[in-house]
């Protein structure tokens, strides 16, 4: 009882309005009192100025490029307590994540209080958004012992990869597929779990390097019987069968020449009553299906040139069942991508990178009918320095595509070191978000009569156009602090959403045969223009404390202020984060591992009374986990509770996330 009550307590008291303020303090100030006697371990992740970012397709350093990007290195993901990459990217400053469950069942991924349909997801600079739906974004078909580093670059990205990039991208490196040398040898690695609520984790791969011939794979499964869910559930459970299972290759062929490829399967089966309806009768179960398959050819001309050329191709499925006794949901998507490029260093100054890309995106569904669609895009990304210090960055992008027509888009980046310590910033650029096949075309062939309340798609929908401004700043006082702040201003309009229209003014625009004229629907429609503008704070600390011991930490504020024209009540934006902080610290040493992640977020208040679901206007959630040496870097006893707080919330209206959860298990790590 006494530590039920002190678990209430301290959760309240973290669920207080000051928290937005103070979580930032009480992590910044101890560590910068520090800072100035500590040092940075030769291990610990690198600085602005030496790490490569590959997603600017100039590998330019992150100090370079004129933006606010995170790099998470792939040896880092181990210490963070999640399961899964999207509960990840739940912990890191300045990004937010609306999770329909754990583990990865499904999440919605913003940046700057953007829409989840304006973030785009990059595996090795090719495209991994599905053409179904901006819900699928987190379904990522790579395990994490295969990840290089995850770059986030928040702001407009549309100029460098075409439509969708209007909050920022999220670009994955692998490390069969970079550009790095590493040295030859073979690693093991792997986290096995069990838990309450029939869970088991797995989270396990290998990557080996010998002679030219690189080598990488890995599974990610997690399966649980789930939580029994509120009333009026109906004794349902928030049940899960996910898996990933990936594959990866690459040789150097000759010293210009090498070449990799990828075949990746993602499979996931959970319980998803609510995820997108607030229907009394819900009752959904999904199941999801992806292939996919990469490849690549790499051709250094000289130390000055090189070339690449990039195909993708995917296969995947989406079954929904509504109810046990109503006609499912069944949706076949296909996905080709190719692409290429030719980087050159003109000059000592200036740097520059050519290319194009060619896709086509198709479907076949019950609901959605048969459609496939045609892109094509030219772009070219030149960086500058004309003096020491100044880099300037500027893009240009052409897209053709048979939905929205034609579309050119600029951007132009600045960044300026100011002595050792301080680099300021800026950034201007244009950005577009083209309609899924969801927007466009669902209830449009759905057999029999569409029931009242659904939404219904709109094949002539137009491209969402937006203007992004941003200027902050990077300050290092010490080389074990960092501390960057952003202000961000991103005006866009023909902003796609769902308005309710009767039944009547649905068939007068579109001509569907399947409606009911005295019903009312949920019509995807260009439908208003919005201004949103915010600031990002973020407080990084990588310090050695002590012989053997490291503390490794980032915490991030971020504010976010939409202002809508005209009487539009967005379905879309309604869940934005008005105030978000995140983070996570860690303290690593020989023996032990420790790790306390979570976030803190105020929202609009929402309920559904026929379901007795509701958003409150404010949650925190805290996860912790702790690795125990039994062998020193080689075997830990590890165990993790997420949501230690036991905090009831949810992200999306319906959507109950899971309550505390324990569970415990142990990692390996073999090197030779």
């Amino acid at each position: 009882m006494a530590s039920s009550y002190l678990c209430g307590h301290f959760y309240r008291l973290f669920m207080s309005r000051i928290l937005p303020v103070t979580a930032s303090i009480l992590l910044a100030l101890p560590l910068a009192a520090q800072a100035q006697r500590l040092t940075t371990p030769a291990d610990s992740a690198r600085q602005l100025s030496e790490v490569t970012v590959y997603a600017t397709r100039l590998g330019q350093l992150a100090g370079q490029t004129g933006r606010y990007v995170t790099v998470v290195p792939g040896a880092a993901l181990s210490r963070y307590p999640v399961t899964s990459i999207d509960d990840l990217l739940r912990l890191l400053p300045a990004l937010e994540v609306q999770s329909r469950g754990s583990f990865g069942a499904q999440a919605d991924i913003t940046l700057r209080g953007s829409t989840f349909n304006q973030v785009l997801m990059l595996l090795d600079g090719m495209r991994l958004n599905d053409p179904l739906t901006g819900h699928f974004a987190g379904y990522l078909p790579i395990t994490p012992a295969e990840i290089e580093q995850i770059e986030i670059v928040r702001g407009p990205g549309a100029a460098l990869y075409g439509p969708d990039a209007v909050g920022g991208f999220i670009n994955i490196v692998t490390k069969t597929f970079a550009a790095t040398h590493r040295p030859d040898g073979t690693e093991l690695a792997g986290t096995f779990m069990a838990g309450e609520y029939g869970l088991k984790s797995t989270n396990a791969g290998f990557y080996g390097q010998d002679k030219g011939l690189k080598l990488a794979g890995g599974i990610l499964n997690n399966t649980a019987s789930g939580q029994l869910r509120d009333a009026p559930s109906n004794g349902q459970r928030n049940d899960v069968k996910l898996n990933t299972y990936s594959l990866s290759g690459a040789y150097q062929i000759s010293k210009k020449f090498s070449a990799a490829a990828r075949a990746s399967f993602d499979r996931r089966d959970f319980n998803a009553q609510y995820f997108y309806t607030t229907n009394l009768t819900d009752q959904a179960r999904e199941t999801t299906n992806r292939d996919w398959y990469q490849g690549q050819l790499r051709y250094d001309w000289n130390e000055r040139a090189r070339t690449e050329l990039q195909i993708v191709g995917t296969s995947s499925t989406d079954l929904y069942v509504f109810t046990p006794t109503s006609v499912p949901s069944d949706h076949l998507t296909h996905y080709l991508n190719i692409q290429g490029q030719h980087q050159l260093q003109v000059s000592g100054k200036i740097r520059a990178t050519l290319g194009g890309q060619v896709d086509r995106r198709a479907i076949q569904s019950n609901d959605r009918g048969n459609h496939q669609t045609w892109h094509a895009g030219a772009f070219a990304v030149a960086a500058v320095a004309p003096t020491p210090g100044l880099n300037l960055t500027g893009a240009l992008r052409l897209d053709h595509d048979q939905a929205y027509g034609t579309e050119l888009v600029p951007q132009l980046n600045a960044s300026q070191q100011v002595g050792d310590k301080l680099t300021v910033r800026a950034a201007v650029g244009r950005a577009i978000r083209a309609a899924d096949f969801t927007e466009r075309y669902t209830s449009n062939v759905r057999p029999g009569i569409v029931p009242t309340g659904f939404n219904v798609g709109n094949p002539g929908l137009q491209a969402e156009h937006t203007i992004n401004y941003e200027a902050g700043l990077d300050y290092q006082p010490w080389r074990a602090l960092t501390v960057r702040s952003t202000y961000f201003n991103r005006y866009g309009r023909n902003l796609i959403d769902y308005v309710n229209q009767s039944g009547s003014q649905v068939i007068e625009a579109t001509g569907f045969t399947n409606l009911n004229a005295n019903a009312t629907y949920r019509f995807a429609q260009n439908l208003f223009a919005v201004t949103t503008q915010g600031i990002e704070t973020e407080v990084t600390t990588r310090a050695q404390l002590g012989a053997g011991l490291r503390l490794d930490g980032s915490v991030g504020y971020t504010w976010i202020h939409l202002n809508t024209e005209g009487n539009v009540a967005s379905q879309y934006l309604a869940n934005v984060a008005r105030h978000l902080v995140a983070g996570s610290l860690s303290l690593t040493h020989r023996r032990f591992t420790a790790t306390l992640g979570g976030l803190y977020k105020k929202r609009d208040a929402q309920a559904a009374t026929a379901i007795s679901r509701e958003l409150t206007p404010s949650y925190a959630v805290f996860n912790a986990r702790l690795d125990l040496a039994l062998l020193p870097e080689r075997l830990w006893l590890t165990g993790q509770v997420q949501n230690l707080f036991n905090a009831k919330y949810a992200d999306l209206l319906g959507a109950q996330m899971p309550t505390r959860w324990l569970m415990g298990g142990v990692r390996v790590a073999l090197r030779k």
